[in-house]
């Protein structure tokens, strides 16, 4: 018997065998058919073959060969027939439209011959007898062939008789006003209605343009309630029959029909509108009507809401939005000022409840457009709520309860959550509350809502570790934290009103109560990195690393509290709010030069710089506030050498050159001062004192500096 590698052998010599017989077979072919043929790119059959050959065939399936074979047979035929398409469309469809205008400008022209001949009857019969006979032929030809001629047909019949209603009320005075409108919605239902049976739109919506121009007609000519009334009854049912045929349609048609049937409701509150603002008299004797209308608008708009909540066309339902809310406020006012003479309060409140239960819809059912609707709906909400607040309280203030409004909201129904929404309402409402200077304690519940708010806020973002814009939450709180840290106070104090305060005890009570609240935060890391997964809430956090943005914030909010608590130490006027403010200054002038020292910029020339600044001035500011020195007084130069000693040996003891450079410079500067200036305001004995007192600080600095400086080396 053979050895299984002599069998392998074998197998793999035939292999090579039969792809070399397959090769050769090939090659033969290709051989002997180029041969055979002339090779011309206008050979449709050459083309075919070589195409054939080139494609790829896959062994074992000769049903993929067959379909490439008629695939590429199928190609040249279509594009022979592309010619003859075109050569279709001219002639049936643009030519027979035009054959239908010329027939019709031409039967036009007849009748202008003998119009002036015929009777009023007879001239609305031909119309009406035109019309119908086109619409029946429409009606009966579209039931078979649906295309733009038996379209135009249909739409020409549908137009003249609506003329013929119109014209029998208008130009014949056969009918009157309100039998003509009562025609023309029978006229508008049927040709809706038949949308249904001839599967056409388009027939829907030429009653519903002729509806509407009898809409229009109706108002103008309307005198009163009856014809409000009827009025009312005719778009009622128009709308219904419109909506009913768009049931079965798409939803493209089914947003139309909405659309169209707000519209025709809003052109009849707009005409009472029009009545109730601008009319001499008042035709109108009830609001029942209009209630009515309001409604509907907004049940028609929660349709549409419905029909497209899985879409993302923003602009059409906000444009919506916009001008239903337009309507409603013209809508209070136009009660307020024809039927009821409501109460200022009592429209807000009104205005407010409306939207209120909007806000409640789209947060229900309305899940996938939900984030718009809500942001449109909370400005509206928050304008309205600091309108009532005003109107209540005399105080500008309130729009946080629309904060509260979103939390709820957000807990209730499980929606997504809006903290960068929420965190603004709370800085602006803070801002508000910091420019009020009412007595009302409502201010102040206000405001300690407001810091209950952002806190969650800020809370909330670390505990669902939403990062994105949490150093923008952090600056609103912290704006929110100051606002409030001066808003409480001065409306407490103002409420209060105790006896021996002044007019600065508000504005240095809420100085101090800002700097305090300033180190507990900065106490706590909140300028640090929020993002590190070792970050507590309500811990110390030592440990974390430093946030640069937040670290420029805490800057920047140091210095303005430092500056601020300046002007504010120069300005009171009684001892112990001076106190306060020297105080709070010393405090927040410590701890900013703490994180100025402990940063990336310690070694900075300009930190140097204005930290012994920063000293030097607070120093010479509580001269000037506690004892009323002239600038010429020796005082300020002696407080200033003190200053340069101090900055000279911080400098060595941190191994800060700046703040020892600074020290000198300053130094040199009191000097001079002492020189120039001090010299020509003091008496003798206090000059000789303080020229002692200078040379031996200055000759301190000297051995500070023949000390510290082998020390420091």
């Amino acid at each position: 018997m053979k050895s299984s590698e002599k069998r392998i052998a074998e197998l793999e010599q035939r292999v090579a065998h039969l792809e070399s017989l397959v090769k050769g077979f090939e090659t033969s072919f290709e051989t002997r058919f180029e041969t055979e043929r002339p090779k011309s790119i206008h050979d449709p059959i050459q083309n075919t073959v070589q195409n054939q050959v080139q494609k790829p065939v896959i062994p074992g399936n000769p049903a993929a060969a067959v379909k490439v074979n008629k695939e590429e047979k199928r190609q040249p035929i279509i594009q022979k027939n592309q010619p003859k398409d075109r050569e279709a469309l001219v002639g049936k469809y643009i030519i027979g439209a035009l054959a239908t205008v010329l027939i019709f400008v031409a039967a036009i022209s007849f009748i202008g011959l003998v119009w002036n001949r015929m009777t009023p009857e007879i001239k609305l019969s031909i119309i009406a007898l035109a019309g119908t006979a086109l619409s029946s032929l429409g009606f009966w030809l579209i039931r078979t062939k649906k295309n733009p001629i038996t379209s135009i047909i249909l739409g020409t019949g549908a137009g003249l008789l609506f003329i013929a209603i119109l014209s029998a009320n208008l130009a014949f005075h056969l009918i009157g006003n309100n039998m003509s409108i009562l025609l023309a919605g029978i006229w508008a239902v049927l040709f809706m209605i038949s949308s249904r049976y001839t599967n056409l739109f388009f027939t829907t919506i030429i009653a519903y343009i002729g509806s509407y121009i009898t809409l229009m007609l109706g108002l103008v000519l309307m005198q009163g309630d009856t014809e409000l009334l009827l009025l009312f009854v005719f778009v009622s049912c128009i709308s219904g029959v419109m909506i009913y045929t768009a049931l079965n349609k798409g939803k493209t048609e089914l947003i139309t029909a909405l659309i169209l049937s707000m519209v025709s409701y809003t052109a009849i509150l707009l005409r009472c509108y029009a009545d109730g603002f601008f009319g001499s008299g008042y035709l109108l004797n009830g609001y029942a009507v209009q209630i009515a209308l309001i409604f509907i608008i907004y049940v028609l708009m929660n349709l549409l809401y419905k029909v497209i909540n899985n879409t993302k066309a923003v602009p059409v339902y906000l444009i919506v939005s916009a001008v239903t809310t337009l309507l409603t406020v013209l809508f209070i006012g136009y009660l307020n000022s024809a039927y009821l003479d409501l109460r200022t309060i009592t429209c807000y409140m009104l205005f407010f409840t409306i939207h209120f239960i909007q806000f409640i819809l789209n947060q229900v059912y309305y899940k996938r457009m939900e984030r718009a609707l809500t942001r449109y709906y909370t400005v509206i909400l928050v304008f309205t709520s600091l309108f009532i607040n005003i109107e209540l309280y005399e105080v500008p203030t309130g729009i946080i309860l629309i904060g509260l409004l979103l939390i709820a909201s957000e807990k209730i129904w499980k929606g997504e959550s809006k903290l960068f929404l929420i965190g603004a309402i709370s800085l602006l409402d803070s801002i508000f509350l910091l420019s009020n200077y009412s007595d009302s304690l409502i201010s102040s519940v206000y405001g300690l809502i407001q810091l209950g708010v952002m806190g969650y806020v800020l809370w909330k973002c670390v505990d669902s570790k939403q990062y994105a814009r949490i150093n923008g939450l952090k600056i609103m709180g912290m704006i929110v934290v100051l606002a409030n840290s001066f808003g409480i106070p001065s409306n407490l104090i103002n409420r209060l009103n105790l006896p021996g305060t002044s007019m600065y005890t508000d504005n240095v009570t809420g100085y101090f109560i800002a700097v305090i609240a300033t180190i507990v935060l900065l106490r706590y890391g909140y300028f640090k990195n929020w993002k590190n997964e070792q970050f507590r809430f309500f811990g110390k956090n030592d440990g974390l690393e430093e946030d640069k943005g937040m670290q420029v914030l805490s800057y920047v909010v140091s210095t303005v509290l430092y500056l601020y608590g300046l002007l504010e130490m120069g300005d009171a006027d009684r001892v112990y709010l001076k106190l306060m403010a020297a105080l709070a200054v010393i405090a927040i002038a410590l701890v900013q030069s703490k994180l100025l020292l402990s940063g990336s910029g310690r070694n900075s020339l300009l930190t140097g710089i204005w930290i012994v600044f920063k000293y030097l001035m607070l120093t010479w500011t509580v001269l000037w506030s506690f004892f009323d020195l002239n600038i010429t007084s020796a005082s300020y130069s002696i407080i200033g050498l003190m200053v340069a000693i101090g900055s000279i040996s911080a400098g060595f003891k941190l191994r800060n050159r700046s703040i020892r450079l600074y020290g000198l410079v300053l130094t040199i500067i009191m000097v001079a001062k002492f020189i120039v200036v001090d010299l020509n305001g003091e008496n003798s004995i206090t000059r000789v004192l303080a020229l002692i007192a200078g040379g031996g600080m200055c000759f301190l600095i000297s051995l500070i500096y023949n000390k510290l400086s082998e020390n420091y080396s």
